[in-house]
């Protein structure tokens, strides 16, 4: 600034730096050196030419709270659905949001009532350019710099503008249904609609009610089930089988004998118009009746072809108007697996007629979930039942292979290799009707766990030739609740034993076996986190869940009857059995870090309460009130030592503890406890 003052006047340096020195004493200090220079050069005669100011690109880190008029590009990373929210006011409003990304970092942008409908009718995608014009910048719920775009804000998707050019490309998270794994977190996916249920209703441990709804997803490389939770399960009303969808953001997990599924939450959206390069990759929904294993819970109306596997006698029962009804129960097996048919009215009548093996074609059945939590199919007024029509084939039903730790109750069909630990040599009982019968018991175990296995009827001689360290094969058994609920196993009519066969996988030696399992260590349920944990936790049953507190299986062979109170045939022992009565309970422990339901069966369930299965049975035919039945248990505010193992409830997802043994703590034992785990400084 001097020297160009010095160049368009004659006024020598010395002099020029005195004035302007005074310039800025006569202006108190209030201007710095350049403007005292630039007033005395003024006075000079010399006017600055004023430079453009360097205007620089503003980028996601360098947004703070409080800052208005942002002017900002970024990518679209995830879309958030809008959703509707009453204001204080009592007005209602919207907001959606979208998830922004450059190469500086990530932000959250808030769409803000009319604004939020530029999420709808896919105005803007999944890897979208957007230019952000006048939002305004504020500290979310996460104390992170949050972007809002309210009346006078705008959103341009994909804009002509050179700074979309600095944005990094979207990290590509679209999977193939044969591609999915647990490790993936989250994944996009397009397929087409094989199935859908109703949305169905649960009581969550903390006493709030959810909502849960699934479908069966296809591609081209195969099948997957999704689960739909709370606000997105309205969703399933809008689809049809054969529509094509996309799902964004949606969480993998295990399932059943660890098949990956897929949940949909409120941070994933499911998009009922697809791009069409996408569609057109999909293959057509075939016609085709549904497998076994691709039942759903709550299906409307679903048509099926499948053998018959068992069939039970026929029941009449009353409703309650008085008039009388007919059931009957049937075993259905494909090459998928098994299920539960019902059934009724003139349904039953034709039941009554199948013979095993033959093929049954349903059409315009529906399911409900069974007293064990899985599908069951029923078959009504509106169904259509084909028996052995032509050109219809089912497989050979395929036994299961499972470890033992993966072993539940209530499983049919499995195939269960494991080394034998124990030996109980065979014995002869009474039937109800007289005759006798012959069973044996062997503790067999593997990498994952031991369980006791019934041998039944001519299995029950082979016993003798067993002993400890063999491995056993079985083939075609099931599984039953033990008598303090354990899963045991079952070899009956239509299983087969294999004695030292040919291994490829080594088992451990029996006595390591034994060894496998010491005490679980006490845990806070906070720290309760997978599936299949055994662990020991205290606390305080905080709520009771009211079902019925018995099930019933057969005295002989021990398979589950369901809830029928009275005589009824046994699949397994093939004649009609006065069922034994078994205790189930179903409660909520909370331990101040966290809670946790548990379930308790047999004699577990009995010592809690105190009281044998009989008499609980008699107390709730007398007490047809469950609430006032529970009352009489007086298990809320019960202060509880439980050691078991956790199972994921895929229906509602959630940990559940099966407990295998309840405690009552003891104060000078946990003051004990207390006081080591101090001095250990844990």
């Amino acid at each position: 600034m001097v020297q160009e003052i010095l160049d368009h006047t004659k006024i020598d340096h010395d002099e020029l730096m005195k004035r302007i020195r005074e310039k800025q004493e006569e202006l108190s200090g209030f201007v710095t050196l350049e403007g005292a220079a630039t007033i005395v050069g003024r006075e000079l005669g010399v006017v600055f030419k004023k430079k453009e100011p360097e205007i620089r690109s503003l980028h996601i880190e360098d947004l703070i709270p409080g800052m208005s008029k942002v002017d900002i590009i970024g990518r679209v990373v995830r879309i958030f659905e809008p959703r509707e929210f009453q204001r204080s006011s009592g007005k209602a409003g919207r907001v959606g949001g979208l998830l922004l990304q450059d190469k500086t970092g990530q932000i959250r942008i808030a769409l803000w009532n009319d604004k939020a409908s530029l999420i709808e009718g896919n105005k803007v995608r999944k890897g979208d350019a957007v230019q952000v014009k006048d939002a305004y910048v504020r500290q979310g719920l996460n104390k992170q710099p949050e972007l809002s775009l309210g009346m006078r804000g705008s959103l341009l998707v994909n804009p002509d503008d050179p700074r979309v050019s600095d944005l990094p490309p979207l990290v590509e998270t679209k999977v193939r249904i044969a591609d999915l794994k647990p490790e993936l977190t989250e994944v996009d996916i397009t397929g087409r609609v094989v199935t859908t249920s109703d949305i169905r209703e649960f009581e969550r441990p903390d006493g709030t009610t959810g909502k849960v709804a699934s479908l069966i997803l296809m591609d081209s490389t195969g099948q997957v089930r999704v689960s739909l939770w709370d606000e997105r399960t309205e969703l399933v009303k809008d689809l049809k089988s054969g529509t094509a969808v996309k799902l964004e953001n949606v969480s993998v997990r295990s399932g059943l004998r660890n098949r990956p599924e897929l949940s949909l939450g409120s941070r994933g959206r499911l998009l009922l118009n697809p791009p069409e390069q996408e569609v057109a990759e999909l293959p057509e929904l075939p016609e085709r009746p549904f497998k076994l294993e691709e039942l759903e819970a709550s299906m409307p109306t679903v048509d099926l072809a499948a053998r018959v596997r068992r069939k039970l006698p026929l029941q009449e029962f009353k409703r309650d108007d008085g008039t009388s009804g007919k059931v009957i129960s049937v075993i259905l097996a494909d090459e998928t697996g098994t299920a539960r048919a019902s059934f009724w009215g003139g349904a039953a009548e034709l039941a009554q007629k199948l013979e095993l093996n033959d093929i049954v074609l349903l059409r315009n059945a529906y399911t409900r979930i069974g007293l064990t939590g899985k599908p069951e199919v029923h078959v009504g007024k509106i169904a259509r039942v084909e028996v052995n029509p032509p050109d219809v084939t089912v497989g050979a039903l395929k036994p299961s292979c499972i470890k033992i730790g993966e072993v539940e109750p209530n499983m049919d069909a499995l195939e269960v290799l494991g080394r034998v630990v124990e030996v109980m040599a065979p014995r002869e009982f009474t039937r109800a009707d007289g005759s006798k019968g012959k069973v044996a018991s062997v503790i067999i175990g593997d990498q994952t766990g031991t369980t006791r296995t019934s041998l039944w009827h001519e299995h029950a001689d082979k016993a003798v030739g067993i002993k400890a360290g063999d491995v056993v094969k079985f083939t075609n058994c099931y599984s039953t609740p033990g008598l303090f609920g354990q899963p045991e196993l079952h070899l009956g009519k239509q299983g087969q034993l294999e004695l030292n066969p040919t291994i490829t996988e080594e088992l451990p030696p029996a006595d390591m076996i034994k060894l496998a399992a010491p005490a679980p260590k006490r845990t806070s349920i906070a720290d309760v986190q997978k599936e299949g944990m055994r662990t020991q936790v205290r606390g305080t049953v905080v709520r009771v869940f009211h079902r019925r507190p018995v099930f019933d299986v057969c005295p002989d062979c021990g398979r589950s009857l369901g809830s029928v109170d009275t005589s009824l045939m046994c699949e397994e022992c093939g004649k009609v059995v006065t069922p034994e009565h078994r205790v189930v309970l179903s409660f909520v422990l909370d331990d101040g870090t966290g809670n946790l339901r548990a379930t308790l069966f047999g004699k577990v369930a009995e010592r809690l309460l105190g009281m044998g299965a009989q008499q609980v049975f008699e107390l709730f035919k007398g007490t047809p009130d469950l609430a006032e039945l529970y009352d009489k248990f007086k298990l809320i505010g019960k202060e509880l030592v439980l050691i078991g193992t956790t199972r994921h409830d895929k229906y509602f997802d959630q940990l559940e503890l099966r407990v295998s043994d309840v405690q009552f703590p003891e104060p000078k034992q946990e003051a004990q406890a207390l006081l080591k785990q101090i001095k250990a400084g844990t």
